[in-house]
């Protein structure tokens, strides 16, 4: 049941990565499109910009009924960079709804716009701080520390920020991709259009990634040497490495359900491949790991739990589907 538990939890945190993902990556290449294009931002993400954290919240209910323990330390410890994603959610979404629905947006609308770029920035860069300090085995539960070694070091570090520019910068090209993939009728050439956008920020992902490797490395992680040692993790990644070939074919050949697919499919093996290098441990941190067996919650509460989640997913999944199947017709 815990397995079960936990494998309905990296689901729904790969919808997020994905769905999601393309949605803050639309805002986050928003200002380098032609204002002409702008409005083609509204309309791709207009279905799901805000259904989307169903996923999150999700997420976090769970952990928190479930594994409480890794939920307590998690939002103990790491509380700084989750108020961020938090704010960045919030400024986003509310300015996102009074640019567009505003019928007088006047001297505010540039406000918004600007709000609603900086939470598409500050999210996946703190989200993606968020997930290393999970890894990174810098989280101590010793309180004779002070502050900054308890609640700031833990993500302060070259491996954290290399993960959380990598994450931003494969948001950004998820959102070029979906742009793309959501106007095929402009494309010239055969080609869909913001291919230019999409490389751009689809060759800062790799690099950033390959930083994010030698950071960890640099730093002698433990998650890092697991990953080497793990078949899952390393097919994960292998299998994310081979998709940029039918991704950029996709590109150049106007092909958006190829483009839609491959790039959902990458950002799910590297969300995967992440976790499986380290499972099962949880969270790492001194003087013990936060692991499957320390964290779950009573077998009682497991087995209320998964008929609360099937009853919830019969409800959520044909709603979002029905939700999409709307807008997008």
């Amino acid at each position: 049941m815990r397995e079960l538990v936990l494998l309905v939890m990296l689901v729904a945190a790969t919808l997020y990565a994905v769905l999601a993902g393309a949605d803050f990556g639309a805002g986050l290449v928003e200002p380098f499109v032609r204002a002409e294009d702008r409005k083609r931002v509204e309309v791709a993400i207009a279905p799901v910009w805000e259904a989307n954290h169903v996923w999150l919240v999700l997420l976090a209910t769970l952990a928190f009924v479930g594994f409480p323990t890794l939920y307590s330390t998690a939002t103990t410890y790491l509380h700084i960079p989750l108020v961020l994603v938090l704010l960045g959610i919030v400024a986003r979404g509310s300015a996102f709804t009074f640019r567009h629905y505003d019928p007088t947006p006047g001297a505010y609308e540039g406000w918004y716009t600007l709000l609603f770029r900086a939470g598409s920035l500050l999210t996946p860069l703190f989200l993606g701080i968020t997930i290393a300090a999970t890894a990174a085995g810098r989280i101590s539960s010793d309180e004779s520390l002070g502050f900054y070694a308890l609640y700031v070091a833990p993500w302060n570090t070259w491996f954290t920020w290399s993960t959380g520019l990598f994450v931003t910068a494969l948001f950004a090209f998820e959102g070029a991709a979906l742009l793309a993939a959501e106007n095929p009728g402009i494309r010239s050439s055969g080609r869909l259009p913001f291919l230019r956008i999409a490389r751009i920020a689809h060759a800062a992902t790799m690099v950033l990634g390959g930083l994010t490797l030698l950071a960890a490395y640099l730093e002698h992680l433990t998650w890092f040497d697991e990953l080497l040692h793990s078949w899952s993790a390393l097919a994960l990644m292998v299998v994310a490495t081979l998709l940029i070939a039918p991704i950029a074919w996709g590109f150049v050949h106007g092909h958006p359900w190829l483009v839609r697919l491959s790039t959902g499919a990458q950002a799910a093996c590297i969300l995967l491949g992440f976790f499986a290098a380290q499972y099962p441990v949880l969270l790492r941190m001194s003087p013990h790991d936060v692991t499957l067996d320390s964290a779950a919650a009573p077998a009682a509460t497991f087995r209320v739990l998964l008929i609360a989640v099937v009853v919830g997913l019969s409800l959520i999944l044909p709603s979002t589907a029905y939700l999409i199947r709307v807008y997008k017709r």
